[in-house]
């Protein structure tokens, strides 16, 4: 170990003086102290009132809910949700939250039934779990709506109305409706039907459909020497696809795919079976 030499620095106007610093390295994965990364706003000369913040028992745990007015649901820590080992259930639609400010926006994933206790409140409440900061629980309208709680400021207080859980109802309460996309096992069938439906048409064989469209040809194949006479013989067609051909032939006569003509040259047709099918 090197002694720290006794340094004795004197005030100057017009001089700086030269400070080594020297760091430890921190091994991977650890931290040199304990962090708490919050981001709030600060001014000297603002003075803001501290907002209504209560103990509250889940689950026989206390907890720190903050009374918000401005807030349609009540929400839980998922820190908090861990810890008192809450049963969490998966929302089958994520709700959106919507922040204050415009643009900061998160969902709502898990639910969870607690025991709440508060003053002479025992129930089994819902919350939603989020990922708060600086709180515990946030305890919005539906909580002040169904227990009448009356807020006051300076001095700060909360006045219960009803340790009774009061039903979500009347003038004051609106319905949340959701712009999720739900699919259903009896839509999904149902879309199955209609898309069998609409390509019914498009899966049909040669002898249930029509002759297409015919279009005026518009190009020529010269002939190197029209007087040439090409050898012929008859199609023989093989005795395992003889049924096949039949079949074909009757269908494509039927639709005017083919005509009957007579001919005294034309070009052999080779009936070659596909490779490993037999037909």
């Amino acid at each position: 170990m090197i002694p720290v030499p006794i340094v004795k620095f004197q005030d100057q106007e017009g001089q700086l003086c030269l400070v080594e610093l020297n760091n430890k390295q921190i091994k991977a994965g650890r931290y040199p102290a304990l962090e708490r990364n919050v981001s709030i706003a600060r001014d000297t000369t603002r003075v803001l009132p501290q907002p209504i913040v209560i103990v509250v028992h889940m689950n026989g745990h206390p907890a720190r809910a903050l009374i918000d007015t401005g807030s349609l649901a009540d929400f839980m820590s998922s820190t908090l949700a861990k810890q008192i080992g809450v049963q969490l259930t998966k929302l089958s639609k994520p709700s959106p939250i919507q922040l204050a400010v415009q643009g900061s926006r998160s969902k709502v994933t898990f639910g969870s039934q607690v025991d709440f206790a508060y003053q002479r409140i025992k129930e089994k409440y819902y919350f939603d779990i989020i990922n708060l900061q600086n709180y515990d629980l946030i305890l919005g309208t539906p909580f002040l709506y169904q227990h009448q709680v009356m807020v006051g400021f300076n001095s700060s207080k909360i006045v219960i109305g009803s340790d009774v859980v009061l039903p979500l109802k009347g003038e004051e309460c609106s319905q949340l409706k959701l712009r999720a996309t739900k699919l259903r096992e009896d839509d999904i069938e149902q879309a199955r039907a209609e898309l069998r439906e609409y390509a019914c048409p498009l899966c049909t064989k040669a002898s249930e459909t029509g002759l297409p469209p015919l279009q005026d040809i518009n190009h020529s194949i010269p002939l190197i020497d029209e007087n040439k006479i090409y050898p012929w013989q008859p199609s023989r067609c093989p005795e395992p696809l003889q049924a096949q051909w039949s079949e074909k032939r009757e269908a494509y006569l039927a639709t005017g795919r083919w005509n009957v003509t007579s001919a005294g040259n034309t070009v052999p047709m080779l009936l070659i079976p596909k490779p490993g099918s037999g037909k």
